[in-house]
């Protein structure tokens, strides 16, 4: 095997460059151009959407998450430090 062929087999090489590299190119581009990126992000999420919908426990986790946010007793929020609720004052 040639050297050269030796010097593109590493597990951290994209095209010549680092995986960090290469991500920090694709940052650059993505921020260059957001409107394109949106759109070719747009079909890729609502596919992984849809095969997570058929995933049998997602529904549930759905469900637990709306019902847990809505929770009364989830404890005080920021804007009750904020605005000076204590655990010895009642919550607001």
């Amino acid at each position: 095997m040639s050297k050269d062929k030796e010097r593109h087999d590493g597990p951290d090489d994209f095209a010549g460059i680092s995986r960090g590299g290469a991500a920090f190119l694709m940052t650059v581009v993505a921020l260059a151009h957001p409107w394109q990126t949106l759109k070719e992000l747009r079909p890729m999420v609502r596919g992984l959407g849809r095969q997570a919908l058929k995933l049998p426990l997602v529904p549930f986790a759905l469900v637990a998450a709306i019902l847990w946010s809505r929770r009364k007793d989830r404890g005080l929020t920021f804007e009750d430090y904020l605005h000076g609720f204590g655990e010895e004052n009642d919550h607001p």
